[in-house]
């Protein structure tokens, strides 16, 4: 029998999830080639140090926070957060249209 993690949720089997994930809106974002090209540079990076990290045979304690590798993913992942937030929104086509027919100014 399967059942959805809202189900799950609601039951109280999972506690905490709801304060650990922050609903955003869809939103696109138009990334300039150089934006593009860094945000690929970074996932790049980020995928390899964690290959790196599971792939060797160390033990890693309680997550492996005293590892600087996690450190280093975690500050490449803000880095590409930030390269991506800092794109300029695209409305969607819908909302554009709107506005055209309406005649409205765009915010």
């Amino acid at each position: 029998m399967s059942h959805s993690l809202l189900e799950i949720s609601q039951a109280g089997l999972v506690t905490g999830l709801s304060s650990a994930v922050e609903l955003r809106p869809f939103v696109r974002r138009q990334l300039s080639p150089e934006e593009g090209r860094a945000i690929e540079i970074l996932g790049h990076a980020i995928e390899y140090l964690a290959d790196e990290y599971c792939a060797d045979g160390q033990p890693k304690g309680r997550l492996g926070n005293a590892d600087p590798r996690i450190e280093a993913i975690q500050t490449l992942k803000v880095l590409n957060r930030s390269i991506y937030f800092s794109a300029a929104e695209v409305q969607p086509a819908f909302a554009r249209m709107k506005r055209w027919v309406l005649g409205t100014p765009t915010p």
